[in-house]
């Protein structure tokens, strides 16, 4: 009885795993095909955008938002391609990458043209893949969008400790409050979609890192990535 019993688990188990495995298939094609017709649509919306190039010389009061429409629509190219470079089974490659670069690259995809952005991570290099980048990306949104209105400064700096290296993303915002800073990082929380700080948590944890929030209500948020010896380079000791 006990063996018949173990050959129906293990078939349930099979079973269970082939529907997985279909779905996980179902998804990849589906992803790719949104992510291929999202950029086809993108080409096709540049086509427009050199078209009305030349118009916008006569009508300057739509220069700006002309200019904000097309950085949108850079930015969705940017999310695209980013997220089609991790479909089966093309998934990046973790390799040293440059802290000053990526964070540059993750600024200029997030408007912050009346914030003072200050990027003071001298030469460190972080051994990740392209997810570090989007998880940048997130916490400079974060604090802008969610600093209450006001941030003026946004800091990013790297620095050791006695446990490794830590890439701070500050700003001089409202703050979190205390009571919600163990709910942050969970899927739904938060008042847009929830998303953000839930990616930025589960990416740096499948990168073998780690994030936390020690900022002061009423003095800004600052997160702090954790990155373990070993997965950084820097010559920086403070």
């Amino acid at each position: 009885m006990k063996k018949n019993d173990g050959k129906k688990s293990e078939g349930a188990v099979l079973e269970e795993y082939g529907r997985l495995r279909v779905a996980h298939e179902k998804m990849t094609l589906m992803s790719g095909m949104t992510f291929h017709d999202i950029l086809n649509l993108l080409s096709a919306v540049d086509g427009y955008r050199e078209i009305l190039d030349s118009e916008m010389q006569t009508h300057p009061e739509l220069h700006r938002p002309y200019e904000c429409m097309g950085k949108a629509v850079d930015g969705i190219r940017w999310h695209a391609e980013t997220a089609e470079s991790y479909m089966a089974p093309k998934v990046p490659p973790s390799r040293w990458l440059n802290l000053h670069d990526l964070v540059l690259v993750a600024a200029d995809e997030v408007p912050h043209e009346r914030v003072d952005l200050v990027i003071d991570v001298g030469d460190a290099e972080i051994y990740a893949d392209t997810l570090i980048r989007m998880v940048l990306f997130n916490l400079i949104e974060n604090a802008l969008h969610h600093g209450g209105g006001n941030v003026s400064v946004l800091q990013i700096v790297f620095s050791e400790d006695e446990n490794g290296g830590v890439i701070a993303v500050q700003d001089n915002g409202c703050g979190i409050p205390e009571e919600h800073k163990s709910r942050i990082f969970r899927y739904g929380f938060g008042d847009h979609t929830g998303m953000g700080l839930f990616f930025t948590w589960r990416a740096l944890k499948l990168l073998n890192f780690s994030i936390s929030e020690v900022g002061t209500e009423g003095h800004g948020a600052r997160f702090e990535i954790r990155i373990p010896p070993g997965r950084y380079h820097s010559n920086r000791n403070t």
